[in-house]
């Protein structure tokens, strides 16, 4: 895909920045409105209850219109801090002030990245990565390092081995249903891992998107909940994928140490975050069934996800990949085929998946492929897979 070149009158640091292919594919998906794309981590627009949307947006323009359509704290709209800080985190010293709005959590990440990191600075990372912490932490230039990642979390022998023969200073994970692998730390390497990097004196940015997301409602302490380096300690969490990613919020909890700081950065970003979205989602956690909702989201993706297992199955039986416990994707490996092969035919078929070398901290070549099941109607999925086997078929013969 073709990429601008920084010119002579861009900062050094903006050769460092990193691409979204992702973001790319979707592009050509706008364009041509026959390509079925399993790329994008896009949540299913149909599952937010447009009736209680509908009405808490005209109750919010009709009662709250010199708040919502106002400038706002920066650290965000208080009432919804506060519903963040009793309902969606898990970490005990969690408090109204410890939450800080942002700009989803990727914002939190960019925040995060400025803050800590520059070219001395040595970032560990799983491998493979969110995409997204790469954008938001290359272009500080900081030193990657990379822990392999198993089914239930990052390799402990190699983890350890890492902490004990370099300094790190930082280690961003996504524990639960990653993105892209869709692993899930297990509850012991949880509680192995948080001690670890206590010992060590490692900062955490624990980045919690997908949480919420567990086939079966089942939710997994944080990492973070296991510490007792609480400064040393950042917590991400998002709307996007359990309400919707069109209000653009997140938050970041943030020790006390630290809150000046992030509060200061973040204002040089944006001010304040989006406070129209913050009071309408502020209501709508008031109105709706929030236990109901999150149940609804579960049991609708874990239909979608046994899809497109089984359409694998029966279409393209070498693909391997593993069940996951929750999220939106599939981690596919598409054997005897390289990526690039696979990819341009595909594309030039109709069809988009996320090649694996995108989540590589160190861009090694990969024979794996994300997989969204989450947007796609049933017949669209079917289609897309079908088109996949062909492509696979026609390399292979």
């Amino acid at each position: 895909m073709e990429k601008e070149m920084p010119t002579i009158f861009s900062a050094k640091r903006t050769s460092f920045v990193r691409t979204s292919v992702i973001r790319e594919i979707l592009k050509l998906t706008v364009e041509n409105s026959d390509m079925l794309s399993f790329a994008g981590g896009l949540p299913n627009p149909d599952l937010l209850p447009k009736d209680i949307l509908s009405s808490v947006m005209e109750s919010v323009v009709r009662d709250h219109s010199n708040t919502a359509l106002q400038y706002g704290d920066s650290s965000g709209y208080e009432a919804l801090r506060m519903q963040i800080a009793e309902k969606l985190t898990d970490v005990s010293w969690v408090s109204l002030n410890s939450i800080s709005i942002t700009h989803g959590s990727q914002q939190g990440l960019d925040i995060l990245g400025k803050m800590f990191m520059d070219s001395d600075t040595n970032v560990l990372l799983e491998d493979p990565v969110y995409l997204g912490a790469l954008q938001a932490f290359s272009p500080y230039q900081p030193k990657f390092f990379s822990v392999p990642m198993e089914t239930d979390g990052p390799n402990l022998y190699l983890l350890e081995e890492i902490l004990t023969q370099n300094k790190i200073h930082i280690f961003y994970a996504n524990p639960s249903y990653q993105n892209p692998s869709t692993y899930t730390w297990s509850l012991e390497k949880r509680k192995q891992i948080a001690s670890l990097l206590d010992e060590k004196e490692v900062i955490l940015f624990e980045d919690e998107a997908y949480r919420y997301l567990d086939f079966e409602g089942k939710l997994y302490p944080s990492v973070s909940s296991f510490r007792e380096r609480r400064d040393l300690t950042f917590v991400l969490g998002s709307f996007s994928k359990i309400l919707s990613p069109g209000f653009r919020l997140g938050w970041t909890v943030v020790p006390k140490v630290y809150r000046n700081l992030f509060t200061a950065v973040k204002q040089g970003n944006d001010l304040n975050s989006n406070q129209f979205s913050q009071v309408v989602v502020s209501k709508l956690l008031d109105f709706m069934d929030w236990n109901g909702h999150l149940r609804s989201i579960q049991t609708f993706y874990a239909e979608k996800k046994e899809i497109l297992v089984s359409l694998l199955k029966e279409y393209i039986p070498e693909a391997k990949f593993s069940r996951p416990e929750g999220g939106m994707f599939l981690w596919v490996e598409y054997p005897k085929v390289s990526q690039k092969e696979l990819m341009e035919g595909c594309l030039a078929s109709g069809v988009a998946m996320v090649p694996g070398s995108e989540f590589s901290p160190a861009n090694r070549s990969s024979s794996n492929f994300r997989m969204n099941f989450s947007f796609l109607g049933n017949d669209e999925m079917e289609e897309g897979v079908k088109r996949i086997a062909k492509v696979y078929r026609d390399i292979n013969t």
